[in-house]
């Protein structure tokens, strides 16, 4: 799946999703569903990492 950032209109496939502009002002950023998959991602891997330990 394709997801496209509001703000810039640049396109990234929804497995590779992560803000390119984190530190930038973002109007839509509390729904954007760039920033809603980076940190499912990122929570993601800290479950897996806590598994290992």
């Amino acid at each position: 799946m394709k997801v496209q950032c509001d703000k810039y209109k640049e396109t990234m496939d929804s497995e590779e999703a992560e803000c390119r502009h984190p530190n930038d002002y973002c109007q839509t950023r509390s729904s954007c569903m760039i920033q809603f998959l980076e940190k499912e991602r990122k929570r993601e891997e800290a479950r897996e990492e806590a598994k290992k330990r």
